[in-house]
């Protein structure tokens, strides 16, 4: 009986091993039968190719059971030693082992950060972009604007807030594609390239989505989570963005329905421009981090992922020279 702890997708990508082992078996059997020699060296050599098979396997079941603890334990002790909380705090509070899941926990802390500090530069700008656009008139010519004074700040504040948008798109697609991985690339990735494998034909095919398998199952999140475990984090920004978010609140703004009491504020807010210097420059800073948490730290573990891909691929038989030149020929 299979034990419990033995995941579904191994036992299919076993029994598809077994049934290669199987089917060269029946031909060296049939080559010895026929006294076929070519067919029986032929064998002999696909003999590796099925304890190749095994082997993947093997190393898959390894991650899974033992890797993943590895991983878990490494990334811990290096976000505690780099003082980022969320991380470590994702890490304990649920339990999480798989770097997969570690990375969508710190993602789903990122996003929140990023809508926080979103609603901060919002609300900054809620009295900023109001004022800017008053303008008082003496004889016909603009003695008071406020776009003068304010025009650059609302700028700024329309820049950050653009950005966060787009970086917050981007975590969402790291997100999906760390949950495409965990639900697909062990699944259903690693068996059809394990089936095209046992087909000299297609043996090329196989080895690289075999390659591509393992690489966006163990290679891209556990280089991701490293990496952002070794690097700056958000939760000091965060917290940050959490007090200044209450003292910015507008609830208690009047109502600016005359003249007099919009060109009281408007001074107020003129007066306070330091003090507003010094949050842009906070905001600033913030979503500088943000660019490398959501746009280089990505990139770097995608381009160690790859380059394993590239590796792993050719030993596995795949000619990805030959591929990109046929696909420029389709092109």
């Amino acid at each position: 009986m299979m034990v419990s702890w033995f995941p579904d997708w191994a036992i299919l990508c076993t029994t598809i091993a077994l049934c290669s082992f199987f089917i060269t078996v029946l031909l060296q059997m049939a080559a010895k039968a026929l006294s076929l020699q070519s067919l029986n060296m032929w064998v002999r050599a696909e003999y590796a190719q099925v304890a190749v098979s095994f082997l993947l396997i093997f190393f898959a079941v390894t991650m899974v059971t033992a890797g993943y603890d590895v991983t878990k334990n490494i990334t811990a002790t290096l976000s505690g030693a780099s003082g980022n909380i969320p991380l470590q705090k994702a890490i304990a509070d649920q339990n999480l082992k798989n770097p997969t899941k570690i990375g969508q926990a710190y993602l789903n802390t990122l996003i929140t950060c990023e809508k926080n500090v979103y609603s901060l530069i919002f609300i900054y700008n809620y009295s900023a972009e109001f004022f800017s656009k008053i303008g008082l008139d003496v004889m016909g010519v603009e003695a008071i604007g406020g776009g003068y004074a304010l025009g650059g700040l609302v700028s700024l504040f329309h820049y950050l807030a653009n950005n966060l948008v787009y970086l917050a798109l981007f975590n969402y697609v790291q997100f999906f594609v760390l949950q495409f991985s965990q639900f697909t690339m062990l699944q259903v990735f690693l068996p059809i390239g394990l089936i095209l494998r046992a087909f000299p034909v297609t043996r090329g095919a196989g080895g690289l989505i075999t390659a591509f398998a393992l690489g966006f199952a163990f290679v891209f999140p556990i280089c991701y989570v490293l990496i952002v475990a070794m690097m700056p984090n958000t939760g000091a920004a965060c917290s940050q963005v959490t007090l200044m978010n209450g003292e910015a609140s507008p609830a208690d703004t009047p109502c600016l329905n005359n003249p007099g009491g919009q060109m009281k504020e408007y001074y107020k807010l003129k007066s306070e421009k330091g003090k507003m210097g010094g949050i842009t420059e906070f905001l600033g800073d913030t979503v500088n981090i943000f660019f490398l948490q959501s746009m280089f730290y990505p990139l770097v573990a995608l381009i160690i992922t790859f380059t394993f891909i590239r590796q792993a691929g050719s030993l596995m038989g795949a000619d990805l020279a030959e591929i990109g030149r046929g696909l420029m020929k389709i092109i």
